[in-house]
């Protein structure tokens, strides 16, 4: 007996269907995209029960003739291609029809359509029980699919979907990504009869950028134009005083195809390298429009991944489209900040100082610092972006002794009380480039970093509950705008944030309110620590890797690295001896994130270099 059999299309279809609609937000994806290639201006999606009762789409494109309809959720159909030579010129999203036909084998299956050509309309219902059944109806010009009940004949591929708020949040973002994609293009989305968005066709693509991501993307975006004879670069990345914990904020296209590509990633990677700090992320909406005869979309079935044909002049071509515009924008400005920083100084110092500057923040390669038995890439922002002088006034530069110090008994020895040059750890010498304390003591000279320093004793006092974990609450609520996959897994972990001392509520339009913070969290850093916060958890989360108590303690660096002293703050002789004196309780060789806080040259080092 033959071991070898035909499947039943049914299954066949089913099995397939794994590739292609792995969750609902594939299903979306599929018929969304459908809808655009129909050539359609106006699309709406609908779900109730955050997908589960149905999933809904409706256009105004060019719709199905009567005499396609029957086939139209057949395997292999298509209207896209006729021969393999089609393929490498295909500018359409799918050519296989392979959605439709999975789609329909997991779920309750419907379409309504109407072409201008027809005065009717057709519906064509389908289950794998009683078949296809095609009826006439009533509908305008462009299609409707309903797809309910999604997976109700695969149980298994349930159980490996995240929870709702997830799935929903995975919805919600390819929607905001294709809009951004198509901003000629009116869309609406609609939950359980609530409407979340409608975004206008009469709109711009900055439009929709803010309404996505606010002022937090636009208060340094730069548009970005690059053409050659083979490829066009074009709309906007945000500029170097910007950037992000994660990737949440990154849309890539090619022919308005969202695409993941790890080589234009990388590219995007190294551009700004030296521009934002080690370890975050710029954001962008960025379109390559590129032949379709030098790439194969043809890679995957979800097609999110393409090939290029000559991968290195599409990495040096949006390597340089992107650096070229951020050395543009930043130049300027970055001179402008160090000439008035030294504008009282020698003309030979102030050009020492400038050249100094410019190449310490932006040019100096990312480092590894090694300490307390763990490696961190530095990811601190004074490595790469000094504060405005205006901004860094005694008061703000010493936010920490105000807000964490004056809760603490100082800790100056009464017979050198007098004369704020001693402290428990030395003579203090002076301040050099307004970043490193000097002190004299036991026959060495001792070099501090003051932000490491600061750091340290913050991020002690923080972890062994030193301060009081108290809330402030603000006088105007902050709100953050938040990307879908930010809000979901907040939601999820509310507990966390109540742990730390903060009050949060969500609003509408992905919006968190903040109303209040802990009293160890400097009110101008809370949109950046959040999001950092929201980092630490995702990637608590997914990895499970660390304990929550640590993730809590990543939080504390974090936090600590904010709010103490920075690098470039020019301090008096009180200042630096109050933070020598609290650092003998807390003291370390290194800050919390590996950093070496210390740096010792003895006297008889002195004498060797100087030959006595």
């Amino acid at each position: 007996m033959s071991k070898i059999i035909t499947l039943d299309p049914h299954l066949a279809n089913q099995i397939s269907a794994g590739e292609v609609v792995e969750r609902p937000v594939s299903v979306v994806k599929e018929l969304v995209e459908n809808a655009i290639d129909a050539w359609a201006t106006s699309i709406k999606i609908e779900i109730k029960d955050w997908w589960k009762s149905f999933i809904l789409i409706q256009d105004n494109g060019v719709g199905i003739s009567p005499q396609d309809l029957p086939i139209a959720i057949d395997k292999y159909t298509t209207s896209k291609i006729k021969n393999l030579d089609d393929l490498y010129h295909v500018m359409t999203f799918w050519f296989r029809w392979e959605a439709l036909a999975s789609i329909s084998s997991v779920s309750r299956f419907s379409i309504i359509t109407k072409t201008k050509e027809n005065n009717e309309a057709y519906r064509l219902d389908f289950d794998n029980i009683s078949g296809k059944k095609i009826s006439p109806t009533f509908w305008e010009t462009g299609t409707q699919i309903m797809v309910k009940d999604l997976f109700f004949n695969t149980p298994a591929r349930l159980n490996y979907l995240k929870t709702e708020r997830t799935e929903y949040a995975k919805i919600l973002e390819y929607l905001y990504a294709i809009a951004l994609s198509y901003p000629e293009i009116w869309f609406e989305f609609v939950s359980d009869e609530k409407r979340i968005f409608k975004m206008n066709s009469w709109e711009d693509l900055k439009t929709r950028i803010y309404f996505i991501y606010t002022e937090a993307f636009q208060q340094d975006m730069l548009e970005v134009h690059f053409s050659s004879v083979w490829i066009e670069i074009s709309w906007y990345i945000t500029g170097p005083k910007i950037s992000f914990p994660n990737k949440n904020r990154q849309n890539l296209f090619v022919n308005h195809r969202p695409i993941s590509s790890p080589l234009i990633f990388k590219a995007i990677s190294d551009a700004y390298n030296r521009f934002i700090p080690h370890g975050n992320y710029p954001g962008y909406v960025l379109h390559i429009q590129i032949d379709p005869t030098l790439i194969d979309v043809n890679v995957h079935p979800r097609k999110q991944e393409i090939r290029f044909e000559n991968e290195n002049n599409i990495f040096r071509s949006v390597y340089h489209a992107i650096l070229d515009k951020l050395e543009n924008s930043s130049l300027i400005h970055t001179s402008d900040i160090w000439a008035w920083e030294f504008q009282k100084e020698s003309e030979e110092t102030e050009n020492t100082f400038e050249k100094s500057s410019f190449e310490s923040p932006h040019l100096q390669e990312p480092k590894y610092y090694t300490g307390s038995g763990t490696k961190f890439k530095s990811y601190s922002p004074y490595k790469n972006i000094s504060a405005h002088p205006q901004q860094s006034t005694i008061s703000d530069s010493i936010s920490f002794t105000k807000t964490f110090l004056e809760n603490t008994a100082c800790s100056f020895d009464e017979e050198n009380s007098q004369d704020l040059h001693y402290t428990k750890l030395g003579k203090i010498v002076g301040q050099t480039f307004h970043s490193y304390i000097i002190v004299e003591k036991d026959a060495k000279i001792l070099m501090f970093d003051q932000h490491a320093l600061a750091e340290r004793i913050l991020y002690e006092r923080l972890v062994k509950k030193e301060t009081k974990e108290t809330q402030q609450t603000l006088l105007i609520p902050e709100n953050i705008k938040l990307t879908p996959s930010e809000k979901a897994l907040l939601e999820d972990k509310k507990e966390i944030f109540r742990e730390m001392w903060f009050e949060i509520e969500f609003l509408s339009h992905n919006i968190l309110s903040v109303a209040s913070i802990p009293n160890f969290i400097k009110k101008e850093n809370i949109q950046e620590i959040i999001l950092w916060v929201i980092k630490d958890l995702s990637e608590w989360n997914t990895l499970k890797s660390n304990t929550l108590e640590e993730v809590k303690n990543k939080i504390y660096a974090y936090t600590a690295c904010r709010s103490a002293i920075k690098f470039w703050n020019k301090l008096n002789l009180f200042e630096m001896n109050r933070l020598l004196n609290d650092a003998v309780e807390w003291y370390s060789s290194t800050c919390p994130h590996g950093r070496p806080v210390i740096f010792e040259i003895s006297l008889q080092d002195l004498k060797d270099k100087y030959e006595r």
